[in-house]
């Protein structure tokens, strides 16, 4: 494990589960739901910290095609046939450099040991710092194959309500900004092909009153203009702000119990590569060999 410290921020991150950040506090509160018990980790490992996923979110069967290849991947949800997540969560970084305030991170696969099925190599660096504004993490995707590489990031970033052994989770609220929102089949959870912008919770999202522990919450929305999500919990005079600041333009929103919330920021929609949106509108990408993608986010904790 890695630990930060500074600024009155503390991090934990885990470098042999993909640098997953496992725990951010500070004014003795903690944003993060991280793990009771390691196998926990085992047992549900993307609602726990910060799980890095490429691909993000679910694919369709598990295929789709690029530049004339076939890329086949793991199906990893039985139930709808589509692959979901990928490996990267559950794979060991390197640590090339770890400092009281910052640490970097880095992965390679090789032509040899390859990432699923991908025929690329490619290089990821994750790195972390810690400064007064909060944690920000910049990732770095490199091609280093000599072809084209299909790119989609995403995190399953798992947040506590509420922050304190004291709070409340029924009294925690959560802004997001988002500009649509991108309805799904119930059966399959990939996107149905329409597009609200006048969609359910819109004003309660937009003003910060809705109550995340309320109900379960699954749902998918395009980013809006400044690309921020709050939860404010009033009985301990804490907010946590979370702003996906370079390389993301959807959230997906996720909460199967009132104890928790995973708020997923992700540089494409689900189910990008197969539709049924056209993919130059939804967020499909690619690395050019040699070239490299960059994502960043921001993590803060503030009393308010």
């Amino acid at each position: 494990m890695i630990s930060l410290k500074a600024c009155g921020y503390t991090a934990l991150i885990d470098p042999m589960r993909g640098g997953n950040c496992l725990r951010l506090s500070r004014f003795a509160s903690e944003a993060l739901r991280g793990p009771a018990a390691p196998e926990d980790m085992d047992r549900e490992p993307f609602f726990y910290g910060t799980p890095p996923l490429l691909y993000p979110n679910r694919i369709s069967g598990g295929r789709f095609t690029f530049e004339g290849r076939e890329y086949v991947l793991p199906i990893r949800e039985k139930e709808t046939g589509c692959f979901l997540h990928g490996d990267l969560d559950r794979t060991a970084f390197q640590v090339v450099r770890a400092e009281k305030d910052r640490a970097h991170l880095r992965r390679r696969f090789t032509s040899e040991d390859r990432y699923m099925t991908l025929p690329h190599a490619f290089t990821v660096d994750m790195g972390y710092h810690l400064t007064l504004e909060g944690l920000r993490q910049t990732v770095t995707v490199t091609n280093d194959s000599g072809l084209d590489m299909p790119f989609g990031l995403g995190f399953h970033t798992a947040f506590r309500l509420s922050f304190t052994p004291e709070g409340e989770a029924g009294k925690v609220t959560m802004r997001l900004d988002a500009a649509a929102e991108y309805p799904r089949d119930q059966k399959t959870h990939l996107p149905n092909g329409t597009v609200l912008t006048d969609y359910p919770d819109r004003e309660a999202l937009a003003r910060g009153t809705f109550v995340p522990a309320a109900r379960p919450v699954s749902r998918l929305f395009k980013m809006g203009d400044d690309k921020t999500m709050t939860l404010t919990d009033p009985g301990t005079g804490v907010r946590v702000t979370y702003t996906a600041e370079r390389g993301y333009r959807y959230w997906m929103v996720f909460s199967p119990s009132p104890g928790f919330i995973c708020a997923e920021p992700q540089s494409w929609l689900t189910n990008c590569p197969n539709g049924p949106f056209p993919r130059e509108e939804t967020g499909f990408d690619f690395i050019v060999p040699g070239g490299s993608k960059v994502c960043e986010t921001l993590m803060s904790i503030e009393r308010i």
